[in-house]
Order: structure tokens, then sequence, then C-alpha cells
């Protein structure tokens, strides 16, 4: 079951008493009828405009997202450029056979 957000008020645009005394029935229903579909069009704005305010702020915080791991990209891409091959895998190997040669705990 949905979880309701936002309702759009008057639900019910025809419900209404009529006062005594109206010479024209339907008139009056008509009048309080489009009364009500202009309340439902405000709601339905002011609904449209909270979404598309929380839309721009969702689009605000992902391109942030994507400017920041831009940056760290173009650091990286600078940080790989400036290293060595050789020296590196020199590194890496002397890394890799401390971490074989170790002895396991508690075997």
């Amino acid at each position: 079951m949905p979880l309701v957000k936002r309702s759009i008020e008057p639900r019910h645009l025809c419900h209404t008493v009529l006062p005594r005394g109206i010479k024209n029935e339907l008139e009056c229903v008509t009048n309080v009828s489009l009364a009500n579909v202009i309340r439902q069009l405000s709601s339905l704005s002011k609904y449209a405009e909270d979404l598309f305010g929380e839309l721009f702020n969702e689009a605000h915080s992902f391109s942030f997202r994507v400017n920041s791991l831009q940056e760290r990209v173009d650091r990286l891409s600078i940080s790989v450029t400036q290293l060595d091959p050789k020296e590196e895998e020199r590194e890496y190997h002397t890394h890799a056979m401390f971490y074989i040669a170790r002895p396991k705990r508690g075997v």
C-alpha cells in the first residue's frame, strides 16, 4: 500500500449543502464545483512546485558528487602518470613477498 506524501484537496468537488432560498440550484452547484476545481488546481500547483524543488535539490547533490569524483579521478590520473613503472614494480614485489612469507596467526 503506497504511503501518501501529498494529498490534493478538496477531494469531493460537488459535495456541499445548499443554503435555503437558492432559486437556481444547478447554478449554485456548478459554481461550488468550479471553485473546488480551482482549489484543486492550486493544491496541485503547490505540490508540483515542491516536487520540482526536491528534484532540483537531488540533481544539485548529484552534480556535486560527480564533480567531487571527477576531481579525485583527475588527481589519481596525475599521480599515475608521475609514477615510475620499474620502481613501483620492485616495491610491489617486495611487499608481495612479505605478505606471502608472513606466517598466519592461530594455526
